[in-house]
């Protein structure tokens, strides 16, 4: 049997190590990718509603269909770190239109 160089030997474990991550490495569908941005988003929703509930008790339907409508992870994030210091749900559902009047 024939031993490799040093510098040789390393290059190529190094190039086995990296195609055996390659192979291992789990690649998602397209549909993975959207269930998981649906959860994503239907978690962060759902964290604006129990702080909300937490805060001011019973929300109305009305806002609970309008937060449903936000699809943008950046507004929904924003909109729950708003959930901290906003003083009444008249007040948040304020900073949703202004959320949706700003993007369309």
């Amino acid at each position: 049997m024939m031993a490799l160089p040093e510098e040789l030997q390393f290059s190529f474990e190094e190039k086995l190590t990296q195609y055996q991550e390659e192979r291992t490495m789990p690649l998602l569908t397209n549909i993975e990718r959207r269930a998981l941005a649906r959860g994503a988003k239907e978690n962060s929703q759902q964290n604006i509603f129990d702080l909300l509930e937490i805060r001011f008790g019973t929300l109305p339907e009305s806002l609970i269909q309008t937060l449903k409508q936000i699809d943008d992870m950046t507004v929904l994030k924003q909109l729950h770190l708003q959930t901290i210091s906003v003083n009444s749900l008249t007040e948040f559902q304020q900073l949703i239109d202004s959320n949706l009047t700003n993007r369309n």
